[in-house]
């Protein structure tokens, strides 16, 4: 676009080695909550910080091209995404199928989840709690992103156009985006205070606006201060990271989705550290985490914590709920088959599908 400066040109950047190897390591702690609940129930605290941070990557990316062309390919768009995420969930889902036939599980209870997983409504089915198969159950999460996926661009699309009227206003963009995330984390806890099931406050989209709107917020300040915010922010934020880090690490140890304390607050409380989290390594004063996210074995997991998050729990319940196998041999068993399926995955399904380039060069996106 005229008029932007080489660094307006060139932001967002799209791709944050930090972000990728934090993906990496709170991909870990579900692992560890899933192989063992008590090994750490909080785990849950890092689903908004995994949504806020696809978000702040998702609108970056849409705010490059709308600097770029003026305008959103919305068909380059969703066809990188298709190609990131659904290939791998296919294989998943094909091979997931062929073992439950030969295990001879319920077919009416595993291909509801196998639907629900495959046109991305299981957050909804676990939320109103149908009757199906739990070992698909974590796709909930993947459910929510797609959903997101599927709307924010023609959202983005709408509000930047009415904006651009009037040159274009990032930072009252990020304020309604505050304001949507505010609303929705109140609309989570007046259904907490009248009673609503744990199963509906932690899987309804609407209860899960919080971390999307806040990362899609960070990503449209940043595009306001693209020439580089103040110093005094960059200090603080990035004074503030590491220990910001390390409280929601420890917190990973005592939150609990079965606490209903944790809808009434403390999931708030987590996604504001969790917004100064993300906003501390992609605006703040590098600092000594950086260099801790950023090593290549952090930023691995985090470049295959995709295939890691979607195998992991159909092995781990298999093993524990259908072949009764105890927790010494999922961990010895279970968790190395995860990672060899994971690094499988990413290597002869995810990198090709990523890369083949049929029309104008797509940049690699990285998701849990």
């Amino acid at each position: 676009m005229a008029g932007l400066s080489l660094r307006q040109r060139e932001f967002p950047l799209g791709y944050s080695a930090s972000l990728d190897g934090a993906r990496g390591l709170m991909t870990l702690g579900v692992l560890a909550a899933h192989l063992h609940y008590y090994w750490y129930p909080g785990a849950i605290i890092f689903m908004d910080t995994f949504f806020l941070m696809s978000s702040y990557l998702i609108t970056s990316l849409l705010i490059k091209d709308q600097d770029a062309a003026g305008r959103v390919d919305f068909r380059r768009f969703y066809e990188r995404r298709v190609r990131r995420l659904f290939p791998a969930l296919l294989a998943m889902l094909l091979v997931y199928t062929v073992v439950i036939l030969l295990l001879q599980r319920p077919r009416t209870l595993e291909f509801r989840a196998i639907g629900a997983t495959l046109f991305y409504f299981m957050n909804w089915a676990r939320a109103f709690e149908w009757p199906m198969s739990p070992y698909l159950g974590h796709a909930w999460s993947l459910s929510i992103e797609e959903q997101f996926y599927a709307l924010w661009p023609l959202l983005f699309t709408l509000l930047v156009v009415r904006l651009g009227r009037r040159g274009r206003r990032w930072l009252p963009l990020a304020a309604l985006l505050v304001g949507g995330a505010i609303a929705s984390a109140a609309w989570r806890w007046w259904l907490a205070t009248q009673g609503a099931g744990f199963a509906r406050l932690y899987n309804g989209t609407d209860v899960r606006l919080g971390g999307l709107c806040l990362g899609a917020a960070l990503a449209f300040y940043r595009r306001a201060h693209a020439d580089g915010v103040s110093p005094r922010l960059r200090a603080a934020l990035g004074w503030a990271t590491p220990p910001v880090a390390a409280v929601l690490f420890v917190w990973g140890f005592s939150a609990s989705y079965y606490d209903r304390a944790w809808y009434l607050w403390q999931s708030q409380v987590c996604m504001l550290l969790s917004l100064l989290l993300v906003a501390g390594l992609v605006l703040g004063r590098r600092g000594w985490l950086h260099p801790l996210l950023e090593a290549r074995p952090t930023v691995f997991l985090g470049s295959i914590c995709y295939g890691l998050y979607i195998w992991h729990h159909p092995i781990f319940l298999i093993m524990e709920d259908h072949l009764k196998l105890g927790l010494a041999t999922r961990v010895l068993v279970g968790l190395p088959l995860t990672f060899a399926v994971a690094i499988v995955s990413y290597h002869l399904i995810e990198l090709p599908f990523m890369t083949r380039k049929p029309r104008a060069a797509v940049a690699p996106a990285h998701v849990h």
